[in-house]
């Protein structure tokens, strides 16, 4: 049966993905291409027992990054034949294998039986959620609707709420974005949580300025009228969100880093700072002058300026790196909008 034409464009469009996808997944796992003798390849890996270390970290990056790929191949092939779940699952895993296989010769990589098994459970969960495929539009139909209600329009403003979404993924750092690359920083135990001889001044100012910066960002790309209930929601979600990523990627006695009074009094000084009529009125001028300072900070305080040294091809190194450009990113949008604003006049 032919292919509606609407249809054939979205099927040219999932193999454009596809493909682009499955490149970067095949670079993020060769990197950096220093190979060995290929007579020194060996299966062994295969069947080789567990490693004694198994890090949440690994165990996330390895079950998200399918994820995606299963969704997208297994509605590929749908597109020509229905339920192919346990086709695109098989050819995701057979993909996997292949990686893992060649990562054998490459010195600075070690090739894992648990790696291939968790990108198998990667795919097979994408590729049941693209069951779900015309819910999942319905739901962003509904989110649009929610966007244009709430938020100004035009491409800059759909850029700025994209890099609200990136702060998010920022969270995968466990570290506030301010801070990166900032030695001071650090996760108190949870018995210490509480405690206030000692308080943890560097993270209390980090949490501060990341949530002034984060909200005040946010509020510029609303829509006139629409702030204290916007702000608090986001704050609500921010602080969800931080606690619910430690609880997953730390043991239960470092949660006093997200538990502690210093993060506690970052979210309520960042969130009387951004109620203040002057903050409320000029929401952009604000959010640029929090930034700027973080920049500043940036520069006395971090070991880095802009790149960190971290893997971007786990989900920890693409926080980091997701967390050290944000401050930039959101300042370039801003000027966006001042540029927008200016077009207007």
């Amino acid at each position: 049966m032919p292919i509606a034409p609407a249809t054939l464009l979205q099927t040219r469009r999932l193999g454009i993905f596809l493909l682009a996808y499955a490149l970067l997944v095949l670079y993020g796992s060769l990197y950096p291409f220093l190979w060995r003798d290929a007579a020194t390849w060996s299966p062994r890996f295969l069947s080789a027992p567990l490693p004694h270390f198994i890090t949440r970290t690994d165990l996330t990056t390895n079950l998200l990054v399918y994820l995606p790929l299963g969704y997208a191949l297994t509605l590929y092939l749908a597109r020509r034949q229905r339920h192919m779940i346990l086709l695109g699952t098989v050819i995701c895993l057979g993909y996997s294998l292949t990686l893992e296989s060649a990562q054998a010769l490459l010195p600075g990589r070690n090739a894992s039986n648990l790696d291939i098994a968790l990108n198998g459970l990667g795919a097979w969960l994408g590729a049941l959620l693209s069951r779900r495929h015309s819910q999942w539009l319905a739901w962003l139909d509904r989110l649009h609707a929610w966007q244009a209600h709430w938020f100004r329009s035009g491409p800059i403003a759909r850029l700025g709420l994209l890099l609200i979404l990136v702060w998010g993924l920022a969270q995968f750092s466990l570290v506030p974005f301010p801070g990166m690359g900032w030695l001071a920083l650090y996760l108190r135990p949870l018995d210490a949580g509480l405690a206030i001889a000692r308080p943890n001044w560097p993270w209390g100012l980090a949490i501060f300025l990341e949530m002034a910066a984060l909200g005040s960002f946010a509020a510029a790309m609303l829509r006139p009228g629409r702030y204290a209930g916007a702000l608090t929601l986001l704050f609500v979600v921010a602080f969800l969100l931080k606690l619910w990523l430690a609880m997953v990627f730390l043991r239960f006695g470092l949660l006093g880093g997200i538990l502690s009074l210093e993060t506690l009094g970052g979210f309520v000084g960042a969130y009387w700072l951004l109620m203040l009529p002057p903050a409320a009125r000029h929401r952009a001028a604000t959010a640029a002058a929090l930034l700027a300072a973080i920049v500043l900070l940036r520069l006395t305080l971090a070991k880095y300026l802009l790149l960190p040294k971290s893997n971007p091809f786990n989900i920890v190194g693409l926080a980091d790196l997701a967390a050290s450009l944000w401050p930039y990113l959101a300042l370039t949008v801003l000027a966006g909008l001042a540029i927008e604003r200016l077009g207007r006049r």
